[in-house]
């Protein structure tokens, strides 16, 4: 800034060394001519009065006097003549003086302001990047655009890739109702043409509306505007417009330069700006997303799609384990009990039941009315997934009772209830399910099937599962053989456990 502080300072009168040069030049001439104007007056006058003199004394010799007068009369003539043409070569001269010097000064002037400028946009620049609201951005550059090249109105279209159309976002000066909330299709209009050459535009006065088809005629005339692309890379994401309305000034081409510089890390700012609003809006999508499924799930479910609509059909064949639990006497409840007494019960009862899954590295499939399904080995691999499914049973029921319990206290009808669950381990597919515009990340199969059976057959406080894993369990978790039963929709008979 102290370039620019000091160039300014030139533009309030001070010369520079070469303007100093120039008028030292022209004063020494001018001091010539004065000069050379005083001894040919001096020498004419002396002259004069030389011939007057002897005019007197030698009247005698008039006629020898009067031919060497002559003489004399053609010479100061000649002289008179010579002194005239140095004058007028000399005149020529210090016009031309004279106009350098004004045309250097105006040049530095323009230089001057120019550089001031320059200043002002860097400066505007620092503060947009510091800013993060796309309003605020943009309502600084159209707001600082009028003051850097004092316009009268300002503007910026940025352009909906979906629709393929430039809408005005913000308008600033006089005039700026008129502009608000516009349209221009890309390839249309002067905006339109602008974004889609990505090349700035400088107008002056009338435009002929056969050069930018789609152009409507305003209804006061702009009589000078920049029009510069806002471009990220290669591509524009929207145009800046700035124009003059008075007609007793116009832009130039420096002014266009200035502003194509400015432009840039204009863009800049407003793409950040974009791009954080967009990260803003993933992470809310994705904080609501992760109460409906686990992190791990989500990941996995991102990392499946990846934008592609046949990944989001990939599903793996994996051997996992799946927990049912269901309230027992819910149903009852339902019927003789306060609603907003059940509905912050089940809100407790999913919190307590989902804390139980993640806990123990599982994933929480979905709640249905008073059920709760989980599967266990799946995004995430663990180590001994039957295991973690009967811890998580064991606590489930703990906490359950003690829920029960705490309820009791506002309806001894909580008392009746109870809780069963089935746990089982077998194939399933795992993957995303669902159509083109929703899906959920879940496991089929006939295991899930027979896990619902065995929730189904279970009495309140009891947890029913099968041989298979009983057996991936191995006796870190005590159980007992109950019967072999029969399920419906399951063809073969089923040896049932109880988890001790």
């Amino acid at each position: 800034m102290s370039v620019v502080d000091g160039t300014a300072s030139h533009g309030c009168g001070i010369p520079s060394e070469s303007e100093k040069m120039q008028i030292r030049k022209i004063e020494k001439r001018v001091w010539h001519l004065v000069l050379l104007a005083i001894l040919v007056i001096l020498y004419l006058t002396l002259s004069l009065i030389f011939i007057q003199f002897f005019d007197f004394i030698e009247g005698s010799r008039a006629k020898i006097f009067t031919g060497n007068a002559f003489k004399f009369s053609i010479f100061l003539s000649t002289l008179v003549l010579l002194f005239c043409a140095y004058m007028i070569i000399y005149h020529r001269r210090l016009v031309q003086l004279t106009r350098d010097l004004v045309t250097q000064k105006e040049s530095r002037l323009k230089l001057s302001n120019d550089l001031k400028t320059l200043g002002a946009l860097f400066d505007v620049s620092f503060s947009i990047n510091s800013q993060h609201r796309l309003g605020d951005i943009l309502s600084t550059i159209t707001n600082e655009m009028l003051s850097c090249f004092d316009a009268d109105h300002s503007s910026i279209m940025l352009l909906d890739k979906r629709t393929r159309t430039l809408k005005t976002m913000v308008s600033t000066g006089k005039q700026a109702e008129s502009a608000e909330d516009a349209l221009v299709p890309l390839g249309t209009s002067i905006a339109g043409q602008v974004v889609k050459s990505g090349e700035p535009l400088l107008l002056q006065g009338q435009v002929n509306p056969a050069e930018f088809p789609g152009f409507q005629k305003k209804e006061k005339t702009i009589s000078s505007a920049l029009c510069v692309p806002l471009k990220i890379g290669k591509s524009s994401m929207g145009v800046l417009n700035v124009n003059l309305l008075d007609g007793r000034r116009t832009f130039s081409d420096s002014d266009l330069q200035l502003i194509s510089i400015f432009a840039n890390n204009a863009a800049v700012a407003i793409n950040n700006s974009l791009l954080l609003k967009e990260k803003v809006k993933r992470l809310q999508i994705q904080t609501v997303a992760e109460r409906l499924h686990s992190p791990a799930i989500i990941r996995e479910m991102v990392k499946q799609s990846n934008g592609n609509a046949k990944h989001r059909q990939v599903r793996e064949k994996l051997k996992v384990s799946i927990l049912f639990a269901d309230i027992r006497g819910f149903s009852s409840m339902v019927n003789t009990t306060d609603l907003e007494e059940v509905t912050d019960f089940l809100d407790n009862f999913y919190s307590e039941m989902d804390a139980a899954v993640s806990k123990n590295g599982g994933n929480t499939d979905k709640f249905i009315g008073d059920e709760v399904m989980a599967f266990f080995g799946a995004p995430n691999i663990l180590d001994n997934s039957a295991e973690s499914c009967a811890n998580t049973a064991k606590e489930m029921i703990t906490s359950f009772n003690r829920l029960k319990t705490r309820f009791s206290q506002k309806s001894s009808f909580f008392n009746n209830l109870g809780i069963g669950i089935g746990i089982n381990i077998g194939d399933v597919f795992v993957g995303q399910v669902g159509s083109s515009k929703r899906f959920d990340y879940t496991v089929i199969g006939q295991s899930v099937n027979l896990a619902r059976r065995l929730c189904e057959s279970a009495d309140p406080g009891q947890t029913l599962t099968t041989a298979e894993t009983v057996h991936m369990l191995n006796g870190i978790v005590a159980s007992s053989f109950m019967a072999t039963m029969t399920f419906k929709g399951i063809a073969e008979t089923t040896e049932v456990y109880r988890i001790d």
